[in-house]
């Protein structure tokens, strides 16, 4: 009997798992479009940069339908408390990558933002780009996270040392910010500096993913 309820658990686990790469995989979408959106921005392009906004804006819709969809499985069936609350902790923390995602394309969309520099844009972009090369590597360690743990442990360390890129990048980012703060309008001054906060809020958050998944692994070895 013991067997028959840990292969209905197992089972379980993958139909959950199966719906938390569904919700990955919008994210990573929007991170793309984030990345975008920001090509646009460079290029001065407001029309095709409010279009990429649109489709972060809708994609985060349909990543929270997804995530209610995951809390409803998680409340029926058979589900160990423990894998329960972390699977709950592991889309939360997703949740949050979307949000500040969306936060920061939603910055690039005010008016007063057409006036940050080429160069400000390249450092908000090269940011962009590590966020999404995370949630890339967030979906390989949720597929790896039951059925291979220390890849998954190997994937989430990846994670990590993108987190510690960004932060570094931030910090140069951010003197070029106040430099160029002292000779333009406050308006835009504040939504360059917003705008790289979210980027590496996103990217902390990613590192945030990677905790949990450690934490899973390390359940699973």
């Amino acid at each position: 009997m013991a067997s028959t309820w840990a292969w209905i658990g197992r089972r379980r686990q993958r139909e959950i798992i199966a719906l938390c790469l569904s919700h990955i995989n919008k994210i990573i979408e929007e991170s793309q479009h984030l990345k975008k959106l920001l090509e646009n921005c460079f290029k001065r392009n407001r029309e095709e940069a409010k279009k990429e906004f649109e489709k972060i804006f809708n994609l985060e819709r349909e990543a929270d339908d997804i995530k209610r969809n995951i809390f409803m499985e998680l409340s029926k069936g058979i589900f160990h408390p423990i894998d329960r609350e972390d699977l709950i902790r592991l889309v939360l923390t997703a949740d949050d990558v979307a949000a500040y995602v969306k936060s920061a394309s939603r910055k690039l969309m005010l008016p007063s933002s057409s006036k940050i520099p080429e160069e400000i844009l390249k450092i908000l972009y090269e940011m962009a780009s590590k966020v999404y090369e995370s949630t890339l590597l967030i979906r390989d360690a949720i597929m790896e996270i039951y059925e291979n743990p220390k890849e998954a442990l190997e994937i989430a360390d990846k994670i990590e040392a993108l987190e510690e890129e960004v932060d570094e990048i931030r910090v140069t980012g951010l003197a070029k910010i106040l430099e160029w703060c002292d000779k333009t309008e406050p308006s835009a001054c504040i939504i360059a500096k917003e705008t790289i906060d979210s980027i590496e809020n996103a990217e902390d958050r990613c590192e945030d993913v990677a905790d949990v998944i450690r934490s899973i692994a390390l359940l699973s070895l």
